[in-house]
Formats: structure tokens, sequence, C-alpha cells
């Protein structure tokens, strides 16, 4: 995968833009397709908007918001996810249907953490 700077029209698949995986400080954007092959499916299955919260972080972002030091999010594999109106708890429970190897419930902030780094994670 290569780092490049985001392309707003470029679709990644039918309900997701190459854009919503940006860094959110400089643009820039590296995602991994198996990532998004399994976001997609779960968008299909629910069949409402799944808001990327955070894609691909550069190691400067990454810092700023308080990242692990290897996140997932600066190698293209990871995302911050949530649907309006899904509590954590219950969009977790939906994942992990669709094969994420890294799954991770944030209560406070009602969102989920997603990956595909290769072996079984969970928090």
């Amino acid at each position: 995968m290569d780092i490049i700077k985001a392309r707003p029209w470029v679709k990644l698949a039918p309900h997701f833009a190459e854009s919503e995986f940006a860094c959110r400080c400089c643009g820039m954007v590296m995602i991994s397709m198996e990532l998004i092959s399994r976001l997609e499916k779960l968008r299909q299955y629910i069949g409402r908007p799944v808001i990327v919260s955070s894609g691909y972080r550069c190691p400067r972002h990454n810092q700023v918001v308080g990242g692990a030091v290897n996140s997932f999010h600066m190698k293209g594999l990871a995302a911050d996810i949530y649907i309006v109106g899904y509590s954590a708890e219950k969009l977790a429970t939906v994942a992990e249907w669709f094969g994420f190897d890294g799954l991770g419930v944030y209560r406070q902030g009602n969102f989920i953490h997603v990956d595909v780094r290769g072996y079984r994670a969970r928090w």
C-alpha cells in the first residue's frame, strides 16, 4: 500500500469514498482493501451509513490523538466507526460477524475500532 493524497471523487466501495479514510491533519491516505471489503459488507447488512471517525493516521496525528505507538491506523489497517442510533456494544456485536481481526469497544465515545491486523484481538 502507498500513502497518497486523498481524492474525494474516488470510490473504494459502493458506500465508501477514499477521502473518508484520510488523515484528519494532512489529508493523506493509505487503506487496506480488505478492511474496506469488510466495512462494505457490514454497511450492506445494516442498511445504514457507517461513519468513519478515524481511518489512516499519519505518525504526527496519531501522536496528537494519543494513539498506540504501533497503531494499525498508521498502517492503513484500521478504522474507528459508528452508526447513528446504534450503541457501541450493539455495533460491535454485529461487526463481530464480519471477521474483523481487531475489535475494540469505546462506550464513552460510542464508537468501535475495527482492523485487519492478521490475528484476533478484543478489548
